[in-house]
């Protein structure tokens, strides 16, 4: 049966056109963005594509990386060239036209998509979705959308006392001592302190025990600087001139993303990423943003530490949900127990036990090293660590 509508798959060699149908959606981030999804694939982590449904007026648009199995262990040679697809290191899903889409457009596209994927070869999809987007209506009937945690935004929209007053008063008291002490929060307009971020965000990272994967190598973030130019916004607390914290922010549609930061260990008595914070928000308030996200813990856990250093800003918060779907569910499950079996002769345990998909299970043949993941899906549930 053909559909009113027609799906358009891109690629990121595609990118103009990839461009066009995110910027018909009027809430995107970066993170839909093409060069941001070709940074995805210049570092292994699969093949980026666009999918775009368009009907009448209305069009939704998902971005997704695919991943062939070939290389994982236990997969027969039958299954070894089928694909699976996950989402960009941080806060995807699905976009759209309009902020009412009818029901039928949006089962016209489930259904023009479960085609699109089952013709790939996809058995599972995995993606984060987006806190300050409204997304589970589109996935409906498609899988699972769990919520696994909150992240945490200020709206800079509001007069500036209204965000002060959000402030806890242990934070405003912190903010005012690091201030007569003589610490500093700067702008690095041409990214010359890059270098020096990049050693506390590793520094950082050694500290809080996180995987490997987040140990991103420093053409990363010249990538990263290149890729988003004058929205790409680098900024450090520092004192008589030694920089003692910094993150990395990015600006699209009036949001700016929390992306990365880090503390050096010698500064976290005096937690300066609350100065930090402070001085960002001043100035994306004149910049004339709409919103600073903060993002979530580094756990899913309630107690999460770097969850109540944020909500020590801001008691706004957004559910953060993932998105779970299994396409062929007889494929799904022969993968899953050769992997099973894979790991059992090879004496590896699964390090999480409700990681998805299954078969990609962290394993390690010694105890565990400790993870800065979440429990759940076995991924970092916010893409930002700070002391």
């Amino acid at each position: 049966m053909s559909l009113p509508g027609k799906m358009h798959v891109f690629n990121t060699r595609h990118s103009a056109d990839w461009i066009k149908a995110i910027e018909n959606c009027p809430k995107h981030d970066f993170y839909h963005l093409p060069q941001y999804h070709a940074m995805a694939e210049h570092q292994g982590q699969g093949d980026a594509i666009l999918f775009q449904y368009c009907e009448g007026k209305y069009s939704i648009a998902l971005p997704l990386l695919t991943r062939r199995l070939n290389g994982l262990p236990g997969i027969r040679t039958e299954d070894a060239d089928r694909l699976d697809a996950t989402s960009v290191y941080g806060y995807s899903g699905p976009i759209v036209s309009d902020a009412e889409v009818p029901s039928t457009v949006i089962l016209n596209f489930q259904e023009a998509l479960h085609r699109c994927l089952i013709e790939m070869g996809i058995i599972t999809v995995f993606s984060r979705l987006h806190p300050l987007f409204s997304q589970h209506a589109m996935l409906n009937g498609m899988g699972e959308c769990r919520t696994l945690s909150q992240t945490v935004s200020i709206d800079l929209s509001l007069p500036l006392e209204e965000q002060m007053a959000g402030y806890r008063p242990s934070v405003k008291m912190g903010i005012n001592k690091l201030r007569r002490q003589g610490v500093v929060c700067v702008r690095d307009c041409n990214n010359i302190q890059l270098g020096t971020f990049i050693e506390i965000y590793h520094e950082t990272m050694r500290r809080v025990g996180a995987a490997k994967e987040y140990f991103f190598p420093a053409v990363y973030f010249r990538q990263l600087s290149n890729a988003f130019g004058q929205h790409f916004h680098l900024f450090l607390c520092a004192l008589d001139g030694n920089v003692m914290c910094g993150g990395l922010f990015i600006e699209c549609n009036g949001i700016l993303q929390f992306h990365l930061g880090g503390t050096r260990d010698d500064a976290l008595m005096l937690s300066p990423s609350r100065l930090l914070v402070d001085g960002v928000r001043r100035w994306a308030v004149g910049r004339g943003l709409n919103v600073l996200h903060l993002g979530g813990g580094s756990t899913a856990r309630p107690d999460d530490s770097l969850l109540h250093f944020k909500l020590g800003f801001s008691k706004r918060t957004h559910d953060f949900s993932v998105w779970r779907w299994v396409l062929d569910p007889v494929v799904y499950e022969r993968v899953c127990a050769d992997s099973a079996r894979c790991n059992e002769e090879n004496v590896r345990a699964a390090t999480a036990a409700d990681y998805f998909p299954k078969y990609r299970t962290l394993a390690a043949s010694t105890a565990p090293e400790r993870h800065c993941v979440d429990p759940v899906d076995g991924r970092l549930s916010t893409p930002s660590l700070l002391a």
